[in-house]
């Protein structure tokens, strides 16, 4: 099992000079043929793998999703040992507050990287928006996969809480 971040661009984008800004940024756009992926994109839409490497489980794109779940059944644990809503809360702060300090030392190269790239697609003029998709592959790249939802998003200074907030199976489309 891999993640895998893929992006969709339109048909009429010019791909050489967007894969050399994807270059740039550590990404690439290699067309990936996907049925079920293509099959749930609008005319004029093209579907692409951006990874370079092996796979982008290593990617913070999604990443605090996980660890916003986890949260819930602490604070049951938490409680079922008789400790108090207050001491609760303290405890589970000071636990997000160290993981946000690990995720920034471990991520946060990362996740800039991310934001400056979809900001440079953005920026080039070539495309008013870049699609994003985030998927745990658990066979070949071109396995069925179900877009949930297809949602729209500005740029903003908000990009990197954005990026590191993605859910799985949603086109997300930014646009400037």
């Amino acid at each position: 099992m891999c993640r895998f971040v893929t992006a969709m661009l339109p048909v009429t984008a010019p791909i050489p000079v967007l894969d050399a800004i994807a270059r740039a940024h550590g990404r690439q756009f290699q067309r990936l043929p996907s049925p079920s992926v293509e099959g749930q994109l609008e005319a004029g839409e093209s579907y692409f793998l951006t990874t370079l490497g092996h796979c982008d489980c290593d990617a913070p794109l999604g990443q605090s999703r996980s660890r916003g779940s986890d949260e819930g059944e602490e604070a049951r644990k938490l409680t079922r040992k008789g400790w108090s809503a207050a001491k609760v809360a303290r405890a589970l702060a000071q636990k997000r507050e160290s993981a946000e300090a690990s995720f920034q030392a471990r991520d946060g190269e990362a996740l800039v990287r991310w934001t400056d790239f979809v900001r440079a697609v953005l920026a080039s003029g070539y495309v008013r928006e870049l699609g994003l998709v985030l998927h745990q592959y658990h066979g070949p790249l071109d396995e069925d996969v179900t877009l949930r939802e297809r949602r729209r998003v500005k740029v903003t200074a908000a990009l990197p809480e954005v990026l590191r907030d993605l859910d799985e199976d949603v086109l997300y489309l930014f646009h400037a």
